[in-house]
């Protein structure tokens, strides 16, 4: 099978060289005064005026040059060049230039080739950048990043950009999901509008009432992987082993989740079958109480939508699960100059003032704690209280571990969720069948 590697753009880095104040030079002392003789007047001679003193020429400092390649199109891609461009416009040392290289998986792939060619970028934004830590390319940021923000950011946030114990990629735009409802329709059915459902009996027993002719209870869009990998982790299972030889997702864990994911569809028939490309417009049409989709879709979701929508964390298990999505700021190696730059970059993109700015713009995750009294983002969430439920979910923000099968792991996922809606396998079968191929795969076989 041929190997797909996941890859995502990290969060960039603002890097602005501080020019040295040129030196003050010291003041001139003043010629001593010699008192004429008694006896002897002294002819006033015109004072000469005092000559110019000539500034010491200093050279202009050297603009260093970065290229960006990113891969956030449409209004997001717009929100992202504005922002670099205001990079520029605030560090004249600096020039960042963006070059936009398609989706994720194009990126990924031409981040690979240009290792091979020795044409890479300065900085890239990726997803699933930590899988690029052998590469022998990279700077990583656990070699640069300070107490401050290793503190300030959430720990969620850090593991997601983790390869191992190593911190190898920036934060930049992440989601999670969460579950919207329709408010108006919890209060038809008797449900109420401000308590959504907080654990898995609840969602069950909210999509019942939900549930009648010609209207679906719940859904999930087609991230199905996404979905199922929380609910595994909600549930105490795992992804991934310890030592990352083997995905353990076909544990007794893993089946239970899929079990009350299959009981939806086929038992409780709250769900409908392998339907999830159509769940969106389901949704926002009012004939879907619930759904779970990215967080980052708020702000579409709010728009479309001619109901009352609520948000929220989702529904817990065994523990609260929130496993984290989106790209990463990634920092190659080059000149120090250029890394300097590189690195003052991916800290000015990812300042609170930023990541509020790409939180209100494009729903992605404030990243910071010291957010919490940030103004535009208290105003923002007084004029939008759905906000909240997305700065709620950090607090649970997690990592699914990296690994060079994960494109293909999240492939066979879907393959063993549409498997059991289905009625073709049971949860243990298509686990076990998911797992069985990826395994071989990480084995070299």
């Amino acid at each position: 099978m041929k190997k797909i590697v996941l890859l995502s753009l990290v969060a960039l880095g603002v890097i602005a060289l501080a020019c040295a104040p040129a030196p003050t030079p010291a003041p001139t002392a003043a010629p001593p005064t010699v008192a004429p003789k008694p006896t002897e007047v002294v002819a006033a001679k015109p004072t000469d005026a005092p000559k110019p003193t000539t500034a010491p020429t200093v050279a202009p400092a050297t603009k260093v040059k970065l290229t960006l390649w990113y891969a956030l199109s449409g209004n997001a891609g717009k929100v992202f060049e504005a922002l670099v461009k205001k990079f520029n416009d605030t560090h004249p040392n600096t020039q960042v230039d963006v070059i936009f290289q398609g989706s994720y998986a194009d990126i990924a792939q031409k981040l690979t080739a240009a290792v091979t060619a020795k044409t890479l970028p300065d900085v890239a934004q990726m997803g699933g950048a930590p899988t690029m830590a052998d590469s022998g390319v990279i700077v990583p940021i656990g070699d640069l990043v300070g107490k401050a923000d290793l503190e300030d950011i959430h720990p969620g946030f850090w593991d997601y950009n983790k390869m191992g114990n190593k911190i190898i990629s920036m934060p930049f735009n992440n989601s999670v999901p969460v579950l919207y409802y329709n408010k108006d329709l919890f209060t038809a059915a008797g449900l109420d509008p401000n308590k959504p459902p907080t654990n898995w009996d609840e969602l069950l027993k909210a999509a019942q009432a939900l549930t009648k002719p010609g209207q679906w209870g719940f859904n999930t869009h087609t991230d199905t992987h996404w979905y199922l990998s929380a609910m595994i982790m909600q549930n105490g299972g795992k992804i991934l082993s310890d030592d990352g030889k083997k995905v353990v997702y076909n544990s007794p864990e893993g089946i239970e989740a899929l079990q009350f994911w299959g009981d939806l569809v086929t038992k409780h028939k709250v769900m409908p079958p392998n339907q999830h490309a159509q769940a969106g417009a389901d949704f926002t049409a009012g004939k879907l109480g619930m759904i779970m989709r990215s967080s980052a879709s708020l702000g579409s979701i709010s728009t479309e939508a001619k109901f009352n929508v609520g948000a929220a964390p989702l529904p817990c298990k065994k523990v609260c699960s929130e496993p984290l999505g989106g790209a990463s700021i990634l920092i190659f190696k080059s000149t120090p100059e250029k890394q300097k730059a590189a690195w003052e970059f991916a800290q000015w993109m990812t300042n609170a003032e930023n990541t509020v700015d790409l939180f209100i713009q494009l729903g992605y995750l404030p990243l910071r704690k010291s957010v919490a009294d940030n103004a535009a983002l208290k105003a923002y969430i007084q004029k939008s209280p759905n906000a909240q439920a997305l700065v709620d979910a950090t607090k649970y923000a997690s990592a699914i571990p990296l690994f060079n099968e994960l494109g293909n792991s999240d492939q066979e996922l879907q393959k063993a969720v549409a498997k059991v809606e289905l009625g073709t396998a049971s949860p243990k079968d298509a686990l076990d069948a998911a797992a069985t191929v990826i395994n071989k795969n990480l084995a070299g076989q």
